[in-house]
């Protein structure tokens, strides 16, 4: 959306008085609208489907792999894919690692240890299928889509199932390689769902700022305006790393306040249950229709 001169000078006006108004009127601590839903990939052992009000979608597919290794390094791959945009750039290679880098520090491996000796591997693909027109012919830069991103991941994870090892767990001294039940029906959740100790993947989280004011999932309208944006990673009830600066449009950069990156993490500690709940409910529903919002 390429706004006129008048218009973002009112959207900035709007958002750096000193009561907030966003152009949709929501309240800086609230998300626009997200459609969702998990499994619906017969080939994956865990997938999601994820868009938002602009019409931007993403489809994450997790997939396991049996490997020789405990190098925890080697167990995480990521790859994202944005249609019409090369894998190499480096908005797409930065997008992967901040999503790696986050998963690593949050995960708990052991749900990947099968033996002594094996490990799942996991393979996280990412394909972002539509972007807004707006992203060809303005100063939006892909940082945009990073919190859908980590979403739609999380889901993805959230509905893994792997199959049950039916061979000896204990291979130290036996050169066995693991064998698994052919009955889908005795699988489980990568991420079990009825322990209070089990490990959430992160979550990253974008907070737009315009002079003292921080929102929470900044539209289009409002990023063209944005001064500076904050990513900011939520795992496991707290925040962690990575936490980042990032450039949410090429049009409006300032200098960031120290002060503005800590009522950033403020605001993610205000939100992120409610959408980590959300989340949560989505991932645990039995569905077969595109049909699920929050």
């Amino acid at each position: 959306m390429v706004l006129s001169v008048a218009e973002s000078a009112f959207i900035y006006d709007s958002l750096v008085s000193s009561h907030p108004s966003r152009p949709d009127s929501r309240k800086p601590t609230q998300y626009r609208p997200l459609k969702a839903n998990c499994g619906f990939l017969p080939n994956s052992n865990g997938s999601s489907r994820i868009y938002n009000p602009d019409g931007t979608e993403c489809i994450s597919s997790v997939k396991a792999k049996v490997i020789r290794s405990n190098n925890i390094s080697d167990l995480i791959n990521v790859e994202i894919n944005i249609f019409g945009e090369k894998d190499n750039t480096t908005l797409c290679q930065h997008l992967t690692t901040l999503i790696k880098e986050s998963l690593n520090d949050s995960f708990d491996f052991n749900a990947l240890k099968l033996t002594d000796k094996y490990y799942f591997q996991l393979y996280i693909d990412i394909s972002i299928l539509y972007l807004p027109e707006d992203f060809r012919y303005s100063s939006y830069t892909f940082y945009s889509i990073l919190s859908l991103i980590s979403m739609g991941v999380y889901l993805a994870l959230k509905s893994a199932k792997l199959p049950l090892l039916v061979s000896d767990k204990k291979d130290f001294e036996v050169e066995e390689e693991p064998t698994f039940s052919d009955d889908w029906e005795v699988s489980s959740y990568l991420i079990p769902r009825d322990s209070i100790s089990t490990f959430q993947p992160a979550l990253v989280f974008i907070v737009g700022i315009a002079g003292n004011t921080v929102i929470i999932d900044p539209s289009l309208e409002e990023e063209h305006v944005l001064e500076h944006g904050v990513c900011v990673t939520w795992s496991n009830s707290k925040i962690t790393t990575p936490i980042q600066s990032l450039a949410l449009s090429t049009s409006n950069n300032k200098a960031i306040k120290p002060n503005l990156v800590i009522k950033s993490m403020d605001l993610v500690e205000q939100v992120a249950g409610d959408v980590i709940n959300a989340l949560n409910t989505i991932s645990e529903q039995e569905i077969d229709e595109f049909d699920v919002v929050f």
